[in-house]
């Protein structure tokens, strides 16, 4: 049975896993900047380059589950090499889902330092996820 909402903990070299971010916001938050590190042995992947076929070619508003809840607020999105950065200029009070698509590249055991999201202007006002262990095999 393929649960997406159970956590996984390893994954075989070479294979894609869908990332998900859960936020949830007591309050209304101007300039919020969530930063996910990459653990070493995963690569982030553009879903919007058409240049791996595994990689799903357009969303649909029936797709939220895939892609995420709110994910239209983000108005900024950057891949880097060690982890994927959110921005948003404006998030109302909620509950949002971000998801994300990462290839297993390096096979070892890493560690999974720890989402954080804060404000810009404000950056102790925000709050940070649990970090645990991840196994390329």
């Amino acid at each position: 049975m393929n649960d997406s909402k159970k956590p996984i903990t390893e994954i075989e070299r070479g294979e894609l896993v869908r990332v998900r971010l859960t936020m949830t916001l007591p309050e209304s938050m101007h300039y919020l900047v969530v930063e996910d590190p990459l653990p070493a042995g995963l690569e982030a992947l553009d879903a919007s380059l058409a240049t791996d076929t595994l990689v799903p070619s357009a969303y649909t508003a029936q797709d939220y589950k895939e892609r995420g809840w709110g994910w239209w607020y983000f108005n900024h999105i950057e891949l880097r090499d060690e982890k994927v950065v959110l921005s948003s200029d404006y998030l109302p009070a909620g509950t949002y889902v971000y998801t994300y698509l990462a290839r297993a590249s390096a096979a070892g055991t890493f560690k999974v330092i720890p989402t954080t999201a804060s404000e810009f202007y404000f950056p102790d006002v925000g709050g940070r996820g649990a970090g645990s262990l991840f196994t390329v095999k």
